[in-house]
């Protein structure tokens, strides 16, 4: 099953079988990806690259959803529907992309589309989390129409950084 975002971008499930493809992309955008993404630093091999898929679409979590992306027919990224509370009806997004395809709008346009993928669910908050420095995915949390509603004090380190965690949500 692939959902057609726009002409050059599809998301397509997220599968064991990406591990060699997720590891490339992941070794190609180390730097820029480690910066705010915790996880990248255990992702170092094919079992680790294994462990990441696993771990993300296996989880359990109510509602989850993992999608590799592809622009221009390259894996690019991961988006994901991380979980839907079910008491709220808030869903949490996730996403990444490589280094290569970053600044040309992707995660922006899959956005747009969230409405459509989650029209058969119970959701009516769409929620971002992101690290108080990482700029780029503030800045498609706002484009989106989400606004400020809380932050974790010290969240998480990153390079010997501690960051809060900014909680954004937007109505669906």
């Amino acid at each position: 099953m692939h959902i057609q975002i726009a002409e050059n971008i599809k998301l397509a499930p997220l599968v064991e079988g990406d591990a060699a493809d997720i590891l490339k992309i992941v070794n190609l955008s180390r730097e820029s990806l480690g910066a705010f993404l915790p996880w990248v630093e255990g992702v170092n091999n094919i079992e680790s690259a294994k462990k990441y898929i696993l771990d993300r679409v296996n989880s359990g979590l109510n509602g989850s959803r993992w999608f590799k992306i592809y622009y221009k027919d390259n894996l690019s990224g991961v988006f994901a529907v991380k979980s839907i509370c079910p008491d709220l009806n808030i869903a949490e997004l996730g996403y990444w992309l490589s280094s290569d395809a970053q600044g040309n709008d992707i995660i922006s346009q899959v956005i747009a589309k969230v409405p459509s993928i989650l029209k058969n669910t119970s959701t009516k908050v769409i929620e971002f989390r992101c690290l108080e420095q990482n700029v780029a995915s503030i800045k498609i949390a706002l484009k989106s129409g989400a606004s400020l509603v809380g932050t974790i004090p010290n969240f998480v380190s990153v390079n010997n950084t501690l960051q809060q965690l900014n909680i954004y949500q937007v109505d669906l």
